[in-house]
């Protein structure tokens, strides 16, 4: 390991810190895709969406965009698509630190001063966080063409995504698969207390065709 002790003494404080994030959300950013493609946390028996649902608590980024919609699609009978596009997401800031971060080493390297090349890493970050935010919602977008009915649904698991109020006093959303699309859909509760982000729930029924009624798994 004495290549690596070298290696690491000659990156300086900028670079060691952009090579914990380069390393670190790498691997992350990866065992999200493996997740992703073995449809891990997709509204069936799994516990987890990588790490999305692990530790996150996915209202401080997901439920921030830029043109005042909660919502990236509402998956009511039609399934039409009407979301805004969010940048603070998990993927999103896991791209942002791997991506910036190897943009910054590779700068470094190549001789660029530090204060440059912590702009460049950051510029880097924040094109691809924007690219992340883009590709999920194209993915949504396309896998929300066709009809779906909401009453294949019922008997489901679900994860919530924005909280739910209590006692249907309001609409949050939940994220399942359903006829093999990924749907975030508007959701109600009889439950007493708020239904947070990442809990499980089970649908139970249908509100006026385009709202599923939720309780939470026991």
């Amino acid at each position: 390991m004495e290549w690596f002790s070298s290696w690491w003494q000659t990156l300086g404080l900028a670079g060691q810190i952009m090579a914990c994030a380069a390393i670190s959300m790498s691997v992350v950013m990866i065992l999200q895709t493996l997740l992703l493609i073995i449809g891990v946390g997709f509204g069936g028996e799994a516990d987890g969406d990588g790490f999305d649902s692990g530790g996150f608590d996915e209202v401080d980024f997901d439920e921030i965009d830029f043109d005042g919609d909660s919502g990236d699609f509402d998956a009511g009978a039609s399934g039409a698509y009407h979301g805004a596009l969010r940048i603070f997401t998990i993927r999103g800031i896991v791209a942002f630190f791997a991506i910036g971060g190897w943009a910054g080493l590779a700068a470094l390297s190549a001789g660029i001063p530090t204060l440059f090349s912590v702009q460049i890493a950051l510029l880097s970050g924040a094109a691809a966080m924007l690219l992340a935010s883009i590709a999920i919602r194209f993915a949504l977008k396309m896998q929300s063409s066709g009809n779906i009915d909401l009453r294949n649904a019922v008997s489901l698991t679900a994860d919530v995504y924005i909280t739910i109020p209590p006692s249907r006093s309001g609409t949050g959303k939940v994220t399942m698969l359903l006829q093999e699309r990924f749907s975030e859909i508007d959701a109600i509760t009889d439950n007493a207390e708020a239904l947070k982000p990442q809990t499980k729930v089970e649908v139970t029924g249908l509100e006026n065709k385009d709202c599923l009624i939720v309780k939470p798994l026991s």
